[in-house]
């Protein structure tokens, strides 16, 4: 009963009866690890206590486990944000498998992005209709200016890397800001081809030959979106001009990778709503860092999928609303 503890790390410090099932686990110790003083209610589900990290340190040890870092959530309102992050993340991750591949998943991920600008300086509104305004942004233009190489033709120059990155914040007096994201999945096809490739250095995040998607969990309206998706674009920017110039969108064997944002919402009547409102703001949400899609699922859809997908592609196609995407305007 206590290796239930080893469930409750750093990234996922929630958990209830549900995701403890879906990540195929027995939750009926849950309450008794309550009786206990090990986990303590809230917010619906259940957060470690002082005891449950010695115990949960316990069981690791006798499991000859390393102990990884845990924590105490004691903030109800970021103890219930936690938990649906974690149910959104069981969720996705039951959605598909990888057949021939692996999955690489992470949750409440962060990422280091410069140039870094205020949340109204992604976008603005023209009516009813979004524009990108973070391009036009002086620090940005010098950015794209000092970071020229793009594209594939970029493969023939030095990739800046961090070091690079580094370099030019120092220099422009800038700091940088730290970019969570609820969920991101790095999908490697037919790993055992693609390991034999070689590593670039600069790939800092791990990018390199995989498909990615990125996911975020809704709780706002449609607008206070915007600044996540502005700053989503410029950690996709970073990866076309710092870490991996020439290789973000186009793997060693010339296929292109896919670069997905999926909107999580809970039901879906928010869905449908969502949906509407993003396709009426229009394409800026994309068109500055295609190719991109903006996907849509919600908890309910997710529930109640009853086969799993074989590969990311299928659960794209069969599973997902396409609210934007590259191709079709």
């Amino acid at each position: 009963m206590e290796s239930l503890l080893l469930l409750f790390t750093e990234s996922l410090p929630c958990w209830d009866e549900e995701t403890v099932k879906i990540s195929g686990e027995n939750p009926d110790g849950l309450k008794a690890l309550s009786e206990s003083g090990d986990l303590l209610p809230v917010a619906g589900g259940y957060v470690l206590t002082q005891k449950g990290l010695i115990t949960r340190e316990n069981a690791a040890k006798d499991l000859c486990l390393p102990v990884t870092h845990a924590e105490i959530i004691s903030d109800e309102s970021e103890a219930r944000r936690l938990l649906e992050i974690n149910r959104m993340t069981q969720f996705l991750d039951r959605a598909f498998v990888t057949d021939w591949g692996i999955k690489e998943v992470t949750t409440r991920e962060s990422f280091s992005l410069s140039p870094r600008l205020n949340d109204d300086e992604y976008f603005a509104f023209d009516g009813e209709r979004v524009i990108a305004t973070w391009p036009e942004h002086d620090t940005v233009k010098r950015f794209l200016s000092d970071f020229p190489n793009v594209g594939v033709a970029a493969r023939k120059y030095p990739a800046p890397g961090q070091k690079g990155l580094d370099e030019w914040t120092l220099k422009n007096n800038l700091a940088y800001e730290n970019f969570t994201v609820d969920f991101v999945l790095r999908s490697r096809a037919d790993f055992n081809h693609y390991k034999n490739y070689p590593q670039l250095e600069s790939d800092r995040y791990k990018f390199l030959d995989s498909d990615q998607l990125f996911a975020h969990k809704v709780t706002g309206s449609p607008e206070d979106l915007l600044p996540f998706i502005g700053k989503l674009h410029i950690l996709l920017t970073l990866q076309r001009r710092i870490y991996l110039p020439g290789w973000f969108d186009i793997d060693h064997d010339e296929n292109e990778d896919w670069h997905l944002l999926a909107l999580v919402t809970d039901s879906e009547s928010q869905l449908e709503t969502l949906t509407r409102t993003l396709r009426s703001f229009g394409h800026e949400l994309i068109n500055p860092v295609n190719p991109l899609f903006i996907i849509g699922t919600s908890i309910e859809r997710l529930r109640n999928q009853t086969e799993q997908k074989r590969t990311i592609y299928d659960w794209f196609d069969e599973e997902t609303i396409r609210i934007l995407r590259p191709d079709y305007e």
